[in-house]
């Protein structure tokens, strides 16, 4: 094996671990990577609104609305109103 395919091995298990211990199972590729662009959005600038997720997704409103309603009933994301913006719901981690 080469050096990057065993870092793609490491990241396999890694996100395979994650999904696990997140109990992730039941989400699909697509609602996944929602999940995965959202969390890296909130670590990177430490704010995501809805609108943003949509944004940054690069998936279609209604499924990106679908699936932070399904993340937030699994516990991992809460909605709020911003105090800034009443017009805007921001995304906060539950994990």
């Amino acid at each position: 094996m080469t050096k990057l395919t065993k870092q793609i091995t490491t990241l396999k298990l890694q996100t395979i671990d994650i999904v696990n211990k997140l109990s992730l199972e039941t989400l699909n590729d697509t609602e996944l990577a929602i999940f995965v662009d959202i969390v890296y959005q909130l670590e990177t600038n430490k704010v995501c609104s809805m609108l943003k997720a949509v944004e940054v997704c690069g998936k279609s409103r209604s499924t990106v609305y679908k699936t932070i309603r399904k993340l937030v009933k699994k516990n991992l994301l809460s909605i709020e109103s911003s105090k800034i913006d009443k017009r805007s719901y921001l995304l906060k981690l539950k994990i």
